[in-house]
């Protein structure tokens, strides 16, 4: 299994020096040409949204959306070529190099836990909130046994959200800290945010309980 840095500059310096290492690798690898494709075309979008989305004149939110699912697929395109690389050709330096902690064996599931998140948000910056999110259960700012992440949902302004459907999904973390940037229009405007955690299967915990703060402007 590949571990994926968090941090977006972490990111993105693995993203380099992976794409430059499968193209260098490709054929000792068995990695099919229609992946390389994949990874090139993908990486290249990377490359466009990335910076775009960590500059103050240009990080708007349909920059930053952009960005993240660019960064998805990428996860899931690399995922798929390590998946398919014969176990019997890997070496320590190729798995050093993708950041792969263990080939082979029997991953046993985990169920998620019963507990939810429970967020909290510094609003004190300008246009900008930071949440730490806590387990209900252990009280630690650390994610439960079976969960891989944590899903944040927000809605801006308005009246307090009462389903998910008014909500809008703005990213993964599995941190126990998120940031989150806002537009200049959305300063003294209410956010309110739910959470639930996520496993490595896409299955969904319970929602956590809602909690706001104001944009400072």
């Amino acid at each position: 299994m590949a571990h994926f840095p968090d941090k977006g500059a972490v990111l993105s310096t693995y993203f380099q020096v992976v794409v430059a290492y499968i193209l260098l690798n490709f054929g000792r690898l068995s990695i099919s040409p229609a992946s390389i494709t994949l990874l090139t075309d993908q990486y290249a979008n990377w490359v466009e949204y990335y910076p775009l989305s960590i500059t103050a004149a240009t990080s708007t939110k349909t920059i930053v959306a952009t960005k993240d699912i660019v960064e998805a697929r990428m996860k899931d395109i690399l995922r798929g070529i390590y998946a398919d690389i014969p176990r019997s050709v890997l070496t320590q330096t190729d798995m050093d190099t993708f950041n792969i902690s263990k080939v082979g064996g029997v991953h046993h599931y985990v169920p998620l836990a019963g507990s939810t998140p429970i967020g909290k948000v510094n609003s004190g910056g300008r246009l900008h909130h930071v949440l730490t999110i806590f387990d209900s259960d252990s009280g630690k700012q650390a994610q439960p046994r079976g969960a891989s992440a944590c899903e944040v949902w927000q809605k801006i302004g308005g009246t307090a959200p009462v389903s998910a459907s008014q909500l809008n999904y703005i990213g993964s973390t599995s941190n126990a800290v998120f940031a989150t940037d806002f537009e200049g229009d959305d300063a003294g405007l209410n956010v309110f945010y739910w959470l639930r955690w996520v496993n490595n299967r896409n299955e969904k915990g319970s929602w956590s309980p809602m909690f706001s703060a104001y944009v400072q402007g």
